[in-house]
């Protein structure tokens, strides 16, 4: 399964309106793709949001390519297809829990919003 990055603003707007859970150390939003791309677009994407809260440049980078790692572990055995997740990291808990922890985190977000979804 192909995993690409977001990369425009108004894909990471709708994530805005799109179910979401908040975790210890990653917040999970999830939505799927309704555009004429995606009948041909078999793919997930991923996009990262790391706000100037979390910390310092260097800090801020640890925690996206923590995310980024971690994303592309998880999204692998659980994402859907024609889906966009958006992971925001946290301040503090991102870039200090243990990275296995951020995994799970990210397992259980999404698997929250799966539930949220199912319930509708």
């Amino acid at each position: 399964m192909d995993i690409h990055t977001i990369k425009k603003r108004r894909d990471f707007l709708k994530g805005n309106n799109s179910p979401y859970a908040a975790m210890k150390s990653v917040v999970v939003q999830s939505y799927v793709r309704t555009d004429e791309v995606v009948e041909t677009d078999e793919s997930v994407m991923m996009g990262i949001t790391c706000s100037k809260k979390v910390g310092n440049a260097v800090t801020r980078n640890r925690a996206k390519r923590r995310l980024r790692e971690a994303g592309k572990i998880v999204l692998k055995e659980i994402g859907e297809k024609k889906t966009n997740y958006i992971f925001i990291a946290r301040k503090d808990q991102t870039v200090k829990v243990k990275f296995t922890d951020l995994c799970n985190d990210i397992e259980e977000g999404i698997k929250k919003i799966y539930a949220q979804e199912a319930g509708k």
